[in-house]
């Protein structure tokens, strides 16, 4: 079993507050067909680290301007026709701001790409492959990711750590531990020094998940109608 493709590790919950996404955003790209999950009870975890990379480059390629049919289509041709699993977590895959485009071998030939909407290959113009939030092992699939929602510190996700629930970049801080602590009215200063984080680090982390109270306006009292008037 491979631990990034075989195994369920996030609920949907999980992948929209990872990723900053809107659940109904990600629910539709889900019915869309660009990306897949597992079936499980409500509230259980459906989404393998390879999908969460999925949904981490399809909405990359939705920022570079693709459409959700067009990235819905080459999804489900690469992974009907090629049987591609997970092909946006693929580093084979580029775009060039309007179609996806596959890297393809020819015999006797250099790589070169094709566009995967109507196999036409050597398209002009400058291609842009995968996210620099992902680190890709040796056979071209994602290894790692960077959850692009945390400003001001590195935050990763490891399928083969903590099983591959969000670590602060080269330590073994969860940031769950840290949120949780934080939401139970531990100090962000006594925080950073359990951790060994600096302040603007804690912050960093609590963010995205923390929100400020809103404050309310005053009301103000309905005056009282005088009879008399």
């Amino acid at each position: 079993m491979d631990p990034r493709f075989d195994l369920p590790l996030y609920t949907r919950a999980d992948v929209a507050l990872h990723l900053g996404l809107p659940a109904t955003t990600l629910g539709d790209w889900l019915r869309s067909g660009a990306l897949e999950s597992t079936t499980a009870g409500r509230g259980e975890p459906t989404i393998t680290f390879a999908g969460l990379v999925e949904t981490h480059m399809l909405r990359h390629l939705r920022h570079s301007g693709l459409s959700l049919q067009a990235i819905g289509e080459a999804a489900v041709a690469l992974r009907s026709r090629a049987g591609r699993r997970y092909p946006l977590a693929w580093s084979g895959l580029a775009h060039d701001g309007r179609d996806l485009l596959v890297e393809i071998a020819a015999e006797g030939r250099d790589q070169g790409w094709e566009r995967i909407r109507d196999a036409q290959g050597g398209l002009p113009g400058v291609l842009r492959r995968g996210s620099a939030a992902i680190t890709w092992s040796d056979d071209g699939y994602a290894a790692t990711l960077r959850l692009v929602t945390y400003h001001d510190i590195d935050v990763l996700v490891d399928p083969t750590r903590a099983a591959g629930q969000p670590l602060v970049a080269d330590t073994d801080i969860l940031v769950e531990d840290v949120i949780h602590q934080a939401r139970t009215g531990t100090p962000n200063r006594d925080l950073a020094t359990k951790y060994s984080l600096e302040d603007f680090e804690i912050e960093a982390l609590i963010r995205p998940h923390i929100r400020p109270p809103t404050p309310r306006r005053p009301r103000h009292p309905t005056p009282t109608p005088n009879p008399l008037l």
